[in-house]
């Protein structure tokens, strides 16, 4: 099998070395008989957070489709290195998929030369699954009730405020600390290893602002334990239409006006390109039947379902923009 040197054509079906799997499991077996026991899906992040919530309404459906059963496994850890390492060493014989987000896929390599995983040569894409905007949220007890006051207030409590994102380089972290660093507010960050902990934290008030996914924190906001400020991106969001954008609010530096990420699913590289084919058309499938849909859109995202070639295509074109936001925000990128 010929291949590229560039990502794209490295982690499509059938990624660098998939012709020497296939030669190993001729295609009619893999197409026929594959799968023959249940089909694990490794989440790199905490239960409960939106990544999670939308891996499993995934597997739930992809099983019916499969007819085997697929385990939802978490695997936190190092802002998703743990879990994504997972995915990228296991067995590429189709019995292994996992989820992926822009940050532990893009960031995160970009930050840290340790990672144990290499995007291009360990792991195949087989579908984009939503894009995930994020919502600023505060708790309850900060004195502001818009944007605006926000800002006013990190400038007067200089070196006083705390924030959490999921990870060092992740959106929540890059965007408030471009934020922090326009008022010369000193603010103070904080990684977790996944969405529940530092909600539980923001609520608590150990910090006592987050970007947080919608699904996440609309009901904790409808209790009144935290207060939710704007979204990302540039258009508002169906779950919350009287929330802002960042941009309406007079934010509109790319850092503000990005989808902050996206959900998808992963497989090694190497796994045979008849089963990345097979899994990549019913992950689609699953995202464009309604009822999936309807609910992905309920949680705040928007629902893609998209082919591999299309996701390699979205991970190659995001690459240089993050690379950019990361070096403007001071981080070292290698």
């Amino acid at each position: 099998m010929k291949t590229s040197s560039s990502a794209r054509r490295r982690l499509l079906a059938g990624a660098a070395g998939a012709g020497l799997a296939l030669g190993t499991m001729p295609r009619a077996f893999a197409q026929a008989e594959w799968p023959r026991s249940p089909v694990r899906l490794i989440v790199p992040y905490a239960p409960g957070g939106v990544t999670d919530l939308l891996m499993r309404l995934l597997a739930k459906h992809a099983a019916e489709r499969l007819g085997q059963p697929m385990p939802v496994e978490n695997r936190a850890g190092a802002g998703g290195v743990v879990g994504t390492t997972a995915v990228a060493k296991s067995s590429p014989d189709g019995y292994t998929v996992g989820a992926a987000g822009s940050s532990a896929l893009i960031a995160t390599p970009m930050l840290n030369a340790q990672v144990p995983f290499s995007v291009a040569a360990d792991l195949a894409f087989v579908s984009l699954s939503a894009v995930v905007p994020m919502t600023l949220a505060v708790n309850a007890s900060v004195p502001v009730n818009s944007l605006a006051e926000l800002l006013r207030y990190m400038k007067a409590q200089r070196g006083k405020l705390s924030y959490g994102s999921t990870a060092v380089g992740h959106y929540g972290h890059v965007s408030l600390m471009a934020m922090s660093d326009a008022q010369d507010a000193a603010m103070v960050h904080t990684p977790y290893k996944g969405e529940s902990p530092l909600v539980q934290d923001l609520v608590s008030g150990q910090i006592q602002m987050a970007f947080v996914a919608p699904s996440t924190i609309r009901p904790i906001a409808e209790s009144g334990k935290v207060k939710l400020l704007a979204v990302s991106g540039v258009k508002r969001l169906k779950p919350l239409p009287a929330i802002q954008t960042l941009v309406e609010q007079g934010l509109d530096s790319p850092v503000f006006r990005m989808n902050p990420g996206w959900l998808g699913i992963i497989a090694p590289a190497r796994t045979p390109a008849p089963v990345l084919a097979r899994l990549s058309s019913e992950f689609a499938a699953v995202v464009r039947q309604p009822e999936v849909a309807d609910q992905i859109v309920q949680w705040g995202m928007d629902p893609v379902g998209s082919t591999a070639e299309a996701f390699a295509g979205t991970y190659e074109a995001e690459r240089p923009v993050w690379r950019e936001l990361l070096a403007k925000a001071g981080l070292d990128v290698r």
